[in-house]
């Protein structure tokens, strides 16, 4: 089954943020871990219904998936998301050595197809 992906505000703000602290301290990689998220979306466009459970599903109503992606050096990071019908929302993306989200950081908004 193919699935349209939508990333929310929170997943590019820390997308965002992600990329130009890796900017800063080298352009290139930066760069390949921006390929790598592509990379993972592309990948969920095809797998969404497929991926495991996050860790974060025990606190939320709604079954929260994740899909794991790594750096060439190995740092695993975490795109976190719902699927809804036909539609996979990214809410966040977790890096190496963040916390779980807190059950009260997992902000989903009931009419996402405007989000």
């Amino acid at each position: 089954m193919n699935f349209d992906v939508k990333v929310l505000r929170r997943a590019q703000r820390e997308v965002s943020q992600i990329v130009r602290w890796l900017h800063e301290r080298s352009p290139r990689g930066a760069d390949a871990w921006y390929q790598r998220w592509l990379h993972a979306l592309k990948r969920l466009k095809s797998n969404a219904d497929t991926c495991g459970l996050a860790p974060e599903d025990e606190l939320s109503l709604e079954t929260v998936r994740h899909i794991l992606f790594k750096t060439r050096r190995g740092n695993m990071y975490r795109a976190l998301f719902i699927v809804r019908g036909k539609l996979a929302y990214v809410f966040s993306v977790r890096g190496p050595g963040q916390d779980l989200l807190r059950a009260e950081d997992i902000e989903i908004p009931d009419d996402l197809e405007e989000t």
